[in-house]
């Protein structure tokens, strides 16, 4: 990513953050998933899980990458919250910060497109946060159950499958961290 767009992406982020005071409705209706599956491993360092998605379009194939995403971490993890960050909508950043500050351990897993991706990743790294680990990806709409074994393997915290490649598929950042 180039710097002057990266600089323009976060520029954009802080003056949402500055102005906005949306609220939050999204986040408080994420309900908790109980229940462990048979066979799953526990959770390491983290009660709560927060698995982050771009929310971009059904038609655009990512759709059904983030909806494969969120059920690998649902089948991996007791706790977790998901939201679709919907492009650069100040809302999800401000919980995002709100969570940086707290004193509880939240495990965050996502798959983002890559200019989210910097700004979450930011975030987390400018808030004393831990990124675990990071990786670039180009997947289309094809690779859904490639998605679902990659969000079980960030939630339990084991090794990321090997991605198929998509020639000219756009680039997503699959992403652990904890905050």
């Amino acid at each position: 990513m180039h710097t002057d767009r990266r600089f323009l992406l976060k520029s954009l982020a802080a003056t949402g953050l500055a102005i906005s005071g949306v609220g939050w409705g999204a986040w408080a209706q994420a309900t908790p998933v109980a229940g462990l599956p048979s066979g799953a491993a526990p959770m390491d360092a983290a009660a709560d899980v927060l698995a982050l998605t771009s929310g971009l379009p059904a038609s655009a194939g990512a759709g059904v990458l983030d909806s494969a995403f969120i059920t690998g971490v649902r089948s991996a993890a007791q706790t977790v919250r998901h939201t679709a960050l919907q492009g650069l909508d100040s809302a999800p950043f401000q919980r995002l910060g709100q969570l940086l500050g707290d004193e509880r351990s939240t495990l965050l897993v996502g798959l983002l497109d890559d200019a989210s991706a910097t700004l979450v990743l930011d975030l987390v790294r400018s808030a004393g946060g831990r990124v675990l680990s990071e990786q670039t990806h180009r997947i289309d709409g094809d690779a859904a159950a490639w998605t679902q074994a990659l969000g079980q393997a960030l939630a339990l915290g084991q090794p990321v499958p090997a991605a198929p490649m998509a020639a000219g598929a756009t680039a997503r950042v699959a992403f652990r961290c904890l905050i």
